[in-house]
């Protein structure tokens, strides 16, 4: 992914370079220019997807910046780093485009977690889930005891998963990661997974501390992400196609960091087309699943 760093102050490109070069979740190929005017012909030649812009700058504002690019490509994002911090400006930096604004000084974890809706998690799980028409008529889901016998193997027979009642959406629900499983054959979704922060840990196996950081910080680090699509893409074998008795595999999984209306209508499903689990190891912390097939 394309991201382009636009600033007069050469020390405040290098402080958001860095920042960027420690985000995990996705390989960026950044640039950077101190010249508005420079970062316009960059966003026509170089074609960047996201922009980060600082909102004074000599020749023309980044509010300015903001409308510009946008004029040139409606799917452009922008987010405003600076020293602003007056909400009636920062209305007019949203109302403009900007799908955020972070004040100076900012800590890294600030702005990881601001782009990670824009770079992972809402804008690929949209996708996909918009590609789903219609429920199938045979789902795909796993029975509970089958999952639970080939994920002891993975993480241990203290292992414990034990149905609940259909979850509603609610705020705690996010963030999450979302899985999609798809048909082999057909490379049409037929399920996806939806875990909770404390499901994310006890999948990736990680440690109290971690556990603690992820909780509080309410962001999950690279290795954690790829810790936990490891055991889900080996879970996918008990998700059985009852015609095709083939299994189904994972397609991806997504960080989603903020909710979207194709996430929320997921847990309207009814209960013959979902599986509602909790998941426990031993005497840890618990956490919650909601399986929804198509």
């Amino acid at each position: 992914m394309k991201i382009l760093i636009v600033d007069d102050s050469k020390a405040t490109l290098e402080i958001v370079r860095r920042g960027l070069e420690s985000f995990g979740y996705c390989r960026l190929s950044i640039k950077k220019t101190c010249d508005a005017h420079e970062a316009i012909k960059l966003a026509k030649e170089w074609q960047p997807e996201i922009v980060l812009t600082d909102w004074y700058m000599p020749d023309m504002s980044g509010l300015t910046l903001t409308k510009e690019l946008i004029k040139l490509n409606p799917e452009i994002k922008i987010g405003m780093i600076t020293t602003v911090d007056d909400q009636q400006q920062i209305q007019q930096a949203t109302a403009a485009g900007a799908s955020f604004v972070l004040t100076k000084p900012f800590e890294d974890s600030q702005l990881h977690h601001l782009l990670l809706p824009l770079v992972q998690g809402a804008e690929e799980s949209r996708k996909t889930l918009d590609s789903v028409n219609d429920v199938q008529k045979e789902l795909a889901l796993p029975k509970l005891s089958q999952l639970e016998k080939l994920l002891k193997r993975e993480l241990g027979d203290a292992l414990s998963l034990t149905n609940l009642a259909a979850q509603s959406f609610d705020k705690n629900k996010i963030p999450c990661v979302l899985a999609v499983y798809e048909d082999s054959a057909s490379q049409k979704p037929r399920a996806v997974a939806m875990l909770d922060l404390q499901a994310i840990c006890l999948f990736a196996q990680v440690t109290s501390t971690e556990r603690e950081q992820v909780i509080t910080s309410k962001l999950v680090s690279k290795g954690i992400l790829d810790a936990c699509q490891t055991i889900l893409d080996r879970s996918a074998l008990a998700f059985l196609d009852s015609q095709t008795r083939k299994s189904l595999r994972l397609k991806n999984i997504s960080f989603v960091a903020a909710e979207f209306d194709k996430l929320k209508t997921l847990y309207d499903k009814p209960a013959d087309k979902r599986v509602d689990f909790s998941c426990q190891n031993g005497d840890e912390f618990v956490g919650k699943v909601t399986l929804v097939g198509f």
